[in-house]
Formats: structure tokens, C-alpha cells, sequence
């Protein structure tokens, strides 16, 4: 989309009793400053006048051109002479329009105070652009550590957890031995026969279960 131009800016303003900034800049769809800008050229070239305290520009009107006087028809002929002792009407001088008085100094001074307040109202619009780009990229960076934090800690829990579960086997493993493999049984104990086929028949899946933990 293309930005107006100045003659756009005149179209939009010659339409209106009275302009500001904001008004200019809402209707063509600019920003401030350049809406400031097409302004402060059409009070220069007298399509708005002085600015008010109020911060309004008054939208000069256009003139229309003067309508020419039909002839009279009880005007002297040119070549008729004057009487004795007369002498012609003078002539009325034409009026000249009205200029609009030149802007004071206090006028000047609401005028450059409401550039400069435009000028550091961009800057400010500048810094807090570039606050909200760099929020953005923290709250990213926080949701990326977060993120990492908490696979961390869900690594951590089952490490912590198959190493509770390795102990455990590991301790049942050993109480099994203990319990039921013939050579520690005690020689006068009478069970020794049924110690070992329990053995024989509970520690293939013991092992069957070691070698699955080890492989997997």
C-alpha cells in the first residue's frame, strides 16, 4: 500500500473546518511524524494557518475571483470636457486582502515544543518496540530452559528408579540363594531335596529376568 502524498494530505485537509496532528495522521493512515511534517509545509504555503494553543490549525479557505463590474450607464463619454472649475472623482483604491499576522513568539514556542514532544513521542514509540522484542526473546529463552529442566528431572526419576529397582532385584536375588541353593543349606537338615528342586526350578527365571534388565 502507498504512502499518501503531500497533495493527498492538501485534498484531506481542505475538507476539514480545522486540523490537528492525530487527525491528519487517522485519516490518511500515517504516522505522526510524517502527518507533522505535511502540516508544518501547508502553513508555510498558507493552506492552514498558525497553529492555536490548542494544538488545531485553522484551514484557510480558498477565495473565490473577484466578479468584474458591468459599465454604468450614466458614465460620461470619453471625449465630453469637464466643466469650468470640476475635476474628475478620484479613483477608489482597489482593496487588498487581509494577511494573516505573522506568528508571534509565543506561537513559535508552542511550535517547536510540540515538535520536539513528537520527536521524543517517536523515540519513546522506538525504545518501547524494542523493550517488547526483547521480553519476547527472555520469556522464549525461559520457556526453553524450562523445557529442558523438566527433562531433566523426568531423566533423573527413572535413573533413580531403575536404580531402586536394580537393588531390589539384586537383594531378592541374594535371599533366594541363600534361601534354596543346596550348598547353603545346613547338612542336617532334612529339606535338602526339595531346597534343591525348588532351586532348580525358580532360578532360570531369576536369570531370565537379570538378562532382560541387562539387555534392555
Amino acid at each position: 500500500m502507498s504512502i499518501p502524498s503531500y497533495a493527498d494530505a492538501v485534498r484531506f485537509v481542505r475538507r476539514q473546518p480545522r486540523i490537528n496532528t492525530s487527525t491528519l495522521a487517522d485519516g490518511l493512515g500515517v504516522r505522526w511524524s510524517l502527518a507533522l511534517d505535511y502540516l508544518e509545509r501547508m502553513e508555510r504555503s498558507g493552506v492552514v494557518g498558525a497553529i492555536e494553543d490548542d494544538g488545531w490549525w485553522p484551514v484557510a479557505r480558498s477565495k473565490e475571483p473577484p466578479i468584474a463590474r458591468k459599465p454604468s450607464a450614466a458614465a460620461p463619454d470619453k471625449g465630453a470636457t469637464l466643466r469650468h472649475g470640476s475635476q474628475p472623482a478620484p479613483e477608489k483604491p482597489a482593496e487588498t486582502p487581509a494577511l494573516p499576522p505573522p506568528p508571534g513568539n509565543d506561537q513559535q514556542q508552542v511550535m517547536d515544543k510540540l515538535r520536539e514532544a513528537a520527536r521524543v513521542l517517536m523515540a519513546e514509540r522506538e525504545n518501547m518496540q524494542k523493550l517488547r522484542d526483547a521480553c519476547r526473546l527472555l520469556i522464549a529463552e525461559r520457556e526453553a530452559w524450562k523445557r529442558r529442566a523438566l527433562a531433566a528431572e523426568a531423566r533423573m526419576l527413572t535413573e533413580e528408579a531403575d536404580e531402586m529397582d536394580r537393588q531390589r532385584f539384586d537383594a531378592l536375588r541374594r535371599v533366594l540363594a541363600r534361601e534354596l541353593h543346596p550348598d547353603y543349606a545346613p547338612a542336617d537338615r532334612g529339606d535338602l531335596s526339595l531346597r534343591e528342586a525348588l532351586f532348580k526350578s525358580i532360578w532360570p527365571k531369576v536369570e531370565q529376568i537379570e538378562r532382560k534388565r541387562r539387555s534392555g
